[in-house]
C-alpha cells in the first residue's frame, strides 16, 4: 500500500490492512474526526468534496506523537 494513500473514513477493511486497528466502528472514526483538533489529529484527516478521508501514514505518526488517541 502507498503511504501517501488516502482511505476513505468508510473503508474499514482498508484503514485496517494499512495497520489501523483502532478505532473499528465507522461511528467511532467519525466521533475522532470532530474531535480531530483536540486529539492533535487534524493533519490525518482531510476532506475531498463531501467524502472525509485518512492519510494512515499521519494518523499512525500523530498517535505516536501524542499518545492519547
Amino acid at each position: 500500500m502507498n503511504p501517501r494513500e488516502l482511505i476513505p473514513l468508510t473503508d474499514l477493511a482498508s484503514l485496517s490492512a494499512a495497520g489501523i486497528s483502532y478505532p473499528n466502528t465507522v461511528h467511532s472514526w467519525r466521533w475522532l474526526f470532530r474531535c480531530r483538533h483536540e486529539r492533535g489529529l487534524a493533519d490525518a484527516f482531510h476532506r475531498i468534496g463531501r467524502r472525509i478521508v485518512v492519510d494512515p501514514a499521519r494518523y499512525v505518526e500523530a498517535v505516536r506523537r501524542n499518545g492519547d488517541v
